[in-house]
């Protein structure tokens, strides 16, 4: 009996420590330290049979001055004129919620956090304005904050706590919600751009929402890099795109790059070919008396062939892209009002020929990667016989053929075209010999 008693006294401390605490503002748990200041970004995806749509941007900005945090977020929608915004302050040492401005399509509120929430509630639909007069009892954070107080507990393998928050769009406003990190475990999180990451997995319920949340978070850096949402019948994933992975010293002009690629007269008119040669086969096939070897290989219709508008801003790019490929790294991400500038055309016909119209005065990298089927023939030795005359050995004979050969080939290649005034017509080959 002793022995089992001295067995649950020295198991005791490891129930405990996975025991769910709870954790109000001010908490000594809370290492405001570990907070990320910055402006990051991440893909909104909304998953339908199994296939992620990007539906949003979400962005979020947190500072610090005069003693407290300002945490702004954004939610750009893709393909509406819609954008939800909340601006969040909170104390800079308890991350209690000083001020909550929250904007979206239906509804619109300014609210002060003291002994009382009052404020604002204007609902956009109706015009209904309603002054909040709120005595929310106890201590609590805003539940727009708190994925940020969850990125400053000492998370580790186990651990548990319960977040007292209010939430001013819950059918009673009044009162305190519960927000339960019911999981913490450690896992890899692999990015497209930085690899992989050591990360907390933390699982969260909301219980003014019934929502269901995974959060990746960077065991170092506390950023967070993958959100994952339950919510009802839906599934929604954020992705961190990583804005900040390289700084680049030269800035993007939109506007003007746009123009340079649509709003001009000029033509570029080209031709994509690989003429092989020993390079592009196996040498110990090859001998001096080779027969035949195909002088033009073309890519097949339908090849994308790129075009970069060699800016300062692109030209910096294409370094960065290619110290990264030495290095085995992955690519080095373009921002979307990147992605705008480049324009692709297809190769049209069977002899490698494509076209870019439209464009102004500039230098202009162009692109393409294809493969192909290489031809060749040589003679080569197919077997020995001897000669005889009147029944008497004479000597021996080399029995030759030709025989043909099919090799795989790759051809990868780029050029950068200069545009000298506006309505030019530049004609360029894009060739590999």
């Amino acid at each position: 009996m002793k022995k089992s008693i001295a067995i649950f006294i020295f198991l005791l401390p490891c129930f405990l420590s996975h025991a769910q605490v709870r954790i109000t503002p001010g908490d000594k748990a809370l290492k405001t330290q570990l907070i990320r200041e910055g402006t990051e970004t991440m893909g909104y995806y909304l998953i339908k049979d199994a296939t992620p749509y990007e539906v949003a941007h979400y962005t979020t900005e947190i500072s610090k001055a005069g003693g407290v945090y300002t945490i702004t977020s954004k939610l750009k929608f893709l393909d509406a004129d819609m954008e939800w915004k909340e601006t969040a302050v909170v104390d800079g040492n308890t991350l209690k919620t000083v001020s909550r401005r929250s904007e979206r399509n239906n509804r619109v509120f300014n609210l002060q956090y003291a002994d009382r929430i009052k404020g604002e509630y204007l609902t956009t639909a109706t015009k209904q304005k309603a002054m909040l007069d709120l005595p929310v009892a106890g201590p609590y954070f805003d539940i727009s904050t708190y994925p940020v107080v969850i990125a400053a507990l000492p998370l580790a393998s186990g651990y548990k706590a319960t977040l007292p928050v209010v939430d001013p769009d819950a059918a009673d406003r009044q009162k305190v919600y519960n927000v339960t990190i019911t999981d913490v475990r450690s896992n890899v999180f692999v990015s497209d751009f930085t690899g992989q990451h050591a990360v907390w997995r933390v699982a969260v319920t909301e219980e003014s929402t019934g929502n269901t949340y995974f959060y990746d978070i960077d065991k170092q850096s506390r950023r967070i890099y993958k959100i994952t949402v339950f919510s009802g019948d839906k599934t929604i994933v954020l992705i961190n795109k990583e804005d900040d992975f390289t700084e680049r010293k030269t800035k993007l002009d939109k506007d003007a790059t746009l123009r340079m690629v649509r709003n001009g007269k000029s033509v570029i008119q080209g031709e994509a070919f690989a003429r092989d040669d020993r390079s592009g086969r196996d040498d110990r096939k090859l001998r001096i008396d080779v027969l035949n070897v195909n002088k033009k290989q073309f890519p097949p219709r339908g090849t994308k062939v790129i075009l970069i508008p060699y800016t300062p801003y692109f030209k910096e790019w294409l370094e960065l892209v290619k110290r990264q490929g030495k290095k085995g790294a992955k690519p080095v991400p373009l921002s979307d009002d990147a992605k705008e500038c480049i324009l692709v055309t297809d190769v049209y016909d069977d002899k490698g020929s494509f076209e870019f119209v439209n464009l102004g005065p500039g230098d202009y990298y162009i692109y393409i990667s294809f493969n192909y089927q290489d031809y060749y023939s040589q003679r080569e030795v197919t077997g020995y016989g001897d000669v005889y005359a009147n029944g008497q050995y004479v000597g021996s004979e080399v029995y030759t053929s030709v025989i043909g050969h099919t090799q795989q080939g790759n051809a990868n290649f780029d050029k950068v075209v200069t545009i000298r005034s506006n309505g030019e017509k530049v004609k360029v080959k894009l060739k590999r010999w």
